[in-house]
């Protein structure tokens, strides 16, 4: 029992001190939590046969193997050890949001056109709200606090995280709606889950097209002046 406390607190002060450390806790919770709830929804699909489960089941895949390509990286190198490697890994995750698109598309196409929704108590939708909130608060602070570090895949990292939380307030929208909209106005929802959800696609298609732009100029870079 002394030896697990002694290696908790030892992973508590590397925790504190070091960023890598901080990194990589965040994306292994990140890449179980994506398996466990792609496997979640992989399972309904198969047991309703439905479009809507494997649909998600495809995000949270995604999300997974964004997060386990990443992890790779930090846990072999330090920003800047291997400029070459994290500008194609920032490129990876980029051409990976742009397959998620796809997977976003037809997750709206059934919330706004089909209907689909979440339904929740009126308590559990609040605590699901407080924490979405919480988590897109925290997604942005970290996106402009690990700009310092000038690290391409520390900062994928962080894009993936905002991202995660930009889908997250959609679904809890729809669930808000649904638990607290007594007029039933399918008008009302379809008008403002299809707006919020058009949001979110043109975000992460330009965040994606973004990562890979501007990985491809800083490789071009990286060449010529090896090449120099």
């Amino acid at each position: 029992m002394a030896v697990w406390k002694r290696r908790f607190r030892i992973f508590v002060t590397r925790y504190r001190s070091d960023v890598q450390v901080r990194v990589n806790a965040s994306l292994r919770i990140g890449f179980l939590s994506s398996v466990i709830y792609a496997a979640f929804q992989a399972g309904l699909g198969i047991y309703h046969a439905s479009v809507w489960f494997y649909t998600m089941a495809a995000y949270y895949i995604l999300l997974a193997i964004m997060r386990f390509f990443l992890l790779r990286h930090t846990r072999m190198y330090r920003p800047g050890r291997n400029r070459i490697r994290e500008w194609k890994s920032y490129r990876f995750c980029g051409i990976c949001l742009l397959f998620m698109n796809m997977a976003l598309a037809v997750i709206i196409f059934y919330i706004t056109w089909q209907n689909r929704t979440f339904h929740h108590h009126p308590i559990t939708t609040i605590a699901m709200a407080t924490y979405t909130f919480s988590t897109f608060t925290v997604a942005v602070v970290n996106l402009i606090r690990y700009r310092k570090y000038k690290s391409p895949v520390y900062s994928a990292a962080k894009i993936i995280s905002l991202i995660a939380a930009c889908v997250s307030m959609l679904t809890l929208e729809t669930a808000m709606l649904t638990a607290f909209d007594e007029s039933n106005d399918m008008v009302f929802r379809q008008m403002t889950t299809g707006l919020t959800g058009a949001a979110v696609a043109v975000f992460v298609l330009g965040v994606a097209v973004y990562m890979i732009r501007t990985s491809n100029r800083c490789l071009r870079k990286i060449a010529l002046s090896e090449e120099s």
